[in-house]
């Protein structure tokens, strides 16, 4: 998927599941079946902004069948990953617990029994503490049904300036590296402090075709410092610097969802189309207005 996609399906995700697309169901519970989720890390305790790997493995007695595995990064699973304390964590995504972007039933099934995921792809902590998680697959014997895995407790640790700064310069160090820049890239996009948002959009202005620019797209619309990014791309945009037709279009985005950061997409299906052609009447104005200062520079 492109940059430019990728970035429209972002800012279009409460319109999405506001009109159902995220109301997967699933059946009953599966039999025989468990589903175990591990923090690669024992114990569980991690910085707010740190990696956090896990691994997902399926136990099945005697019987044959096809699970939802995810991938190291994210697709469009259903609710997969959920927590408590729900308040103090927010889906990445959607920078919303409350909305979930589910697929179709038969997508992503494999006969897998064992894999590796970033959580950091659900879950973006936002307090330090102690939460429990848990994974909800589907799986397609017989019939569908469901599984949901142990709860995983995790411990996150109080903001820490020294850590932050000292994970930042060993980000840069790994985007330095064509071996390493894939996974700097996503280490970049979690951080989510005030400077990994600077760092994180100065590379973003500079970067050309790729997954590693891909991740950075992605950390763009997930940062907790929308101002900052924003901020950071308007004085780019200003300075005269090179700005690209991916750029503007991002820019224009997150200027849309400011203002309607108040006004959530509405459940009702004509009061959610209403929405969607002025969220997107909108975004053509705020895009216009930024190509007419590219013009004047």
């Amino acid at each position: 998927m492109g940059v430019s996609c990728l970035l429209d399906m972002r800012a279009a995700v409460g319109a999405i599941a506001a009109l159902g697309f995220a109301a997967t169901v699933f059946a009953q519970p599966c039999a025989d079946v468990t589903l175990r989720l591990r923090c690669l890390r024992q114990p569980a305790v991690f910085h707010r902004g740190e990696a956090i790997r896990a691994s997902l493995s399926v136990t099945a007695t005697g019987r044959a069948g096809l699970t939802a595995l995810p991938g190291l990064r994210r697709g469009f699973f259903h609710e997969i990953v959920s927590w408590e304390p729900r308040a103090d964590a927010v889906d990445p995504l959607t920078l919303d617990p409350r909305i979930r972007v589910g697929d179709e039933p038969g997508s992503g099934l494999v006969t897998d029994r064992n894999r590796e995921i970033d959580l950091n792809e659900w879950v973006q902590f936002r307090s330090s503490g102690q939460y429990a998680l848990r994974v909800r697959l589907k799986r397609f014997e017989q019939a569908w049904c469901e599984l949901m895995s142990n709860a995983e407790s995790i411990q996150i640790l109080p903001p820490d300036a020294q850590w932050e700064a000292a994970e930042l310069a060993r980000i840069v160090g790994m985007l330095g590296s064509e071996a390493t820049r894939l996974a700097g890239a996503s280490a970049l996009r979690y951080l989510n402090t005030r400077d990994a948002a600077v760092e994180l959009t100065q590379r973003y202005l500079r970067s050309t075709a790729g997954p590693a620019e891909a991740e950075l797209g992605k950390g763009i619309f997930e940062s907790q410092y929308a101002e900052v990014v924003q901020a950071e791309l308007e004085k780019a945009l200003r300075s005269g610097a090179p700005f690209t037709e991916d750029a503007l279009g991002t820019l224009a985005l997150l200027e849309v969802r400011r203002q309607f950061a108040n006004r959530p997409c509405p459940p009702e299906a004509d009061a959610a189309r209403a929405w969607s052609r002025e969220y997107w009447a909108l975004f053509a104005s705020v895009k216009r207005k930024y190509e007419e200062l590219v013009k004047r520079r």
